[in-house]
């Protein structure tokens, strides 16, 4: 169980803590000093804020396989035109050197993905990295064979006409499901968590912009999930864990090439109230 230590040589009792625990586990005691509610801690959830808002790092937050925080000190000084250009100018990357990903530089950005926030801080996001190409290419084989089937016995599919061209670049030796990355990244979690899918996307999201920074590419692969939400060939072949699931997959790979221009998008759509 998680456990909210407070050092009371480094508290001064400003109660910045007990403004930021919104469940109200931590509270001011009666020498006016903050401390967590023993019967509350158990609906802790582990979201850290009252030791990140601590002005003197008096509080620390434990629990079982809490891995250890990265090194971003300093302020962050990123401009609104900084990040602006970061978000607009990236772009999905469909063509990949043969150059591998290392598991370190992968390491480092799922590090930073960890991040990323999740319903009631569940923290449900959990990662299948492929960086085998000829499993990538096992895998995008049986998505096609999934593609044919249901060509041949769901002509009304609504992707079908889709797949038909899929299948016909396979043919020719062309990967029009994963593009010959040379990874693959797959975000699974609890079939019976209801949060599980919205805290993967926007885990996803999160590695879509932070890989670039790494000079990696990006590509949301669509069709591996709704593949592996149907076909129980390629579910069989992901090995996930008992009870979970693949929630979104994405490629990740060198860029073979570079993007000069910003396209266009729809005017802002938006409600003012």
């Amino acid at each position: 169980m998680q456990k909210v230590i407070i050092d009371n040589e480094l508290c001064t009792g400003c109660g910045t803590c007990v403004s930021a625990c919104f469940y109200g586990i931590i509270q001011k005691s009666d020498d006016d000093y903050p401390a967590a509610i023993p019967e509350l801690l158990p609906y802790c959830s582990r979201c850290g804020h009252c030791e990140a808002a601590c002005p003197e790092a008096a509080i620390s937050v434990e629990y079982p396989g809490a891995a250890s925080i990265p090194d971003c000190s300093g302020e962050i000084n990123i401009s609104p035109r900084e990040i602006g250009s970061l978000m607009t100018m990236r772009r999905s990357v469909r063509h990949f050197t043969k150059k591998p990903v290392s598991k370190e530089q992968l390491e480092e950005i799922l590090k930073i993905v960890r991040y990323a926030p999740t319903g009631m801080n569940g923290q449900s996001v959990h990662w299948l990295i492929l960086t085998d190409p000829a499993e990538i290419n096992k895998l995008a084989g049986l998505i096609i064979d999934w593609g044919r089937e249901v060509v041949k016995n769901q002509p009304d599919f609504p992707l079908a006409p889709i797949l038909s061209n899929l299948i016909a670049k396979w043919d020719e030796g062309i990967d029009p499901i994963c593009h010959s990355a040379p990874c693959l990244a797959i975000a699974y979690g609890q079939k019976e968590n209801p949060l599980s899918f919205i805290d993967s996307v926007i885990a996803m999201t999160h590695l879509d912009l932070a890989a670039p920074v790494f000079g990696l590419g990006t590509c949301w692969a669509g069709f591996v999930q709704i593949a592996a939400d149907a076909s129980p060939q390629v579910a069989e072949f992901l090995r996930l864990p008992e009870g979970f699931k693949s929630q979104y997959a994405m490629m990740i790979g060198h860029p073979a090439g570079k993007f000069y221009n910003i396209p266009k998008r729809d005017s802002l759509k938006v409600l003012w109230r």
